[in-house]
């Protein structure tokens, strides 16, 4: 295959997306040949999954989001602190007792996923790397791209030399800051082993990235230059940065709003607690600066959602299952209405509850808070009530 025309296309191609992709992942696929071998194939793919998502929404009305995320398995080999999977019964001691998806539950949804354009699968957890089968799964549907979010204590040798075949996937390592703060709430030792992941993942030509969870107790950290330059020199390409949710782990949380507008958030988690307006506003302020000036392509939540109106959940650009197959409207919410063990994706993404939230444009307003639906708990309660659709946890 001559593969010369492959650079300056795929970075067209990226930057028809958007136009950071190429500035930061064109000289990595120049120096991984083995992704140029899968990029005209990706590529295809896109377009084409583009083209179907454009026609189902044309001829039959329905909103297929370009993004599934998928909690892919409920064990986790840590216990950190204010970990909303836990919390909702998605993970850890806290799991339920229901069966969980298999390996082949797992690949009929992307089936089907894939048959509607879904393009691209955020895989989360629990831990990811505790599913055995989960890299075969990247390397079964090589023409959709697939970012696993793990803790980075789980990838051995034998999960190492399988992604070196992937050329479809990206693995993010979470973590928290520098070291104080990743094992203050993760564990001793977690933040030694999430870096030398990375370092691995980067000799060996995987893409890698990091995904850190924003509070009002390590968002200063990431404001300072030096401290993101490091794990871009370790070899993060994209930085999830997403502010910090409370769970209402014993009822501790509650929300409410000050006449002026301002949301107000009581948590018995004095550690983690959501961002201040202003801290909000300042840390927004540096990451718009990041996203102009680093090598690194950069997704912030919730303020890059400002750029589509607000929440992006419930279909109007991603979905979630859970571990046992419930589809709900993102991966800190615990209702639906389908599992997707009885019923199609199509039949779910279909569904009252989703199409109910999408019109309702007040619930999808972040406001000033880091959770839009979260923010608006009161009615979303409402309309649980009215769809008739379930709790999902315990």
């Amino acid at each position: 295959m001559n593969m010369s025309f492959l650079p300056e296309k795929i970075g067209a191609a990226f930057a028809s997306v958007n136009p950071r992709l190429s500035k930061v992942f064109l000289p990595w696929v120049v120096k991984n040949p083995r992704y140029l071998r899968g990029a005209p194939k990706l590529l295809k793919a896109f377009n084409e999954a583009e083209e179907i998502r454009a026609s189902l929404m044309t001829e039959e009305d329905v909103m297929i989001p370009p993004i599934m995320i998928l909690s892919i398995t409920n064990r986790c080999n840590l216990s950190c602190d204010g970990c909303f999977a836990h919390t909702l019964g998605n993970s850890g001691k806290s799991a339920t007792g229901r069966s969980v998806m298999t390996v082949q539950d797992w690949q009929s949804v992307i089936d089907q996923g894939r048959g509607l354009g879904v393009y691209t699968f955020l895989i989360a957890g629990g831990e990811p790397f505790m599913l055995p089968g989960l890299i075969d799964i990247c390397l079964n549907n090589r023409d959709r791209i697939f970012v696993i979010f793990t803790n980075g204590t789980a990838i051995g040798e034998t999960e190492l030399q399988k992604l070196k075949k992937t050329t479809n996937t990206v693995v993010v390592v979470s973590v928290e800051g520098g070291r104080e703060l990743t094992d203050d709430r993760r564990g001793e030792g977690v933040f030694e082993s999430a870096v030398d992941t990375m370092e691995r993942l980067h000799r060996n030509g995987i893409v890698g990235g990091i995904s850190v969870t924003i509070t009002r107790k390590n968002h200063h950290f990431w404001m300072e230059d030096e401290n993101l330059d490091y794990f871009i020199d370790r070899g993060a390409k994209l930085a999830f940065f997403t502010e910090y949710i409370p769970t209402d782990e014993g009822g501790s949380t509650s929300v409410s709003r000050s006449p002026m507008g301002d949301l107000n958030i009581t948590s018995g988690e004095e550690s983690y607690t959501v961002l201040k307006s202003e801290e909000r506003k300042s840390f927004r302020e540096k990451i718009l600066y990041y996203k102009a000036n680093k090598s690194l392509f950069i997704i912030h939540s919730p303020g890059d959602e400002e750029l589509f109106g607000g929440c992006v959940s419930s279909g109007k650009g991603f979905i979630h299952v859970n571990p046992y197959g419930d589809l709900t409207p993102c991966p800190v919410s615990d209702i639906a209405t389908h599992n997707m063990k009885k019923v199609s994706l199509k039949e779910g993404l279909s569904s009252p509850l989703f199409v109910e939230i999408r019109k309702s444009e007040d619930m999808l307003e972040n406001g000033d808070g880091p959770c839009a639906l979260f923010s608006h708990q009161k009615e979303l309660e409402e309309l649980r009530r009215k769809v008739g659709a379930y709790k999902t946890g315990l």
